[in-house]
């Protein structure tokens, strides 16, 4: 086995451990369980319905990654080890109202929406 698919093995057990954190096995914007994407530059995961709207947003703002299927550095999984869905939120969400965050059944519109005015409007932030 060569010494990048070992590196490779290694970083996909790492990120893993991390999905199976009480506060990442379910999506950081919609409440979806087992999320399998990620934001490497927001440090959040989430679901493959608002894997979309991450992508929209640029890669200026969110550079977006499965979790399973790419490759991964050890910078980016540090990063998410670090960050996770309860940390980011706690800083993105601080001044979200009730009621305003989707849920795991709302519509692609609505969720849409919360992501952009979430990261790209930052009305919510600290």
């Amino acid at each position: 086995m060569a010494s990048d698919e070992r590196e490779q093995q290694a970083l996909q057990k790492r990120l893993l451990e991390c999905l199976k954190r009480p506060e990442n096995l379910t999506c950081a914007e919609c409440a979806m369980r087992l999320p399998r994407w990620a934001s490497t530059s927001l440090g959040v995961f989430f679901c493959t319905n608002c894997s979309g709207s991450h992508r929209g947003l640029g890669v200026h703002i969110s550079k977006v990654k499965s979790t399973t299927l790419d490759k991964w550095t050890e910078a980016q999984v540090a990063h998410m080890e670090r960050v996770g869905n309860a940390k980011a939120n706690a800083y993105w969400e601080a001044n979200v109202r009730a009621g305003v965050k989707p849920g795991a059944t709302s519509g692609r519109d609505a969720c849409e929406r919360f992501i952009r005015d979430k990261y790209e409007r930052q009305l919510y932030k600290d």
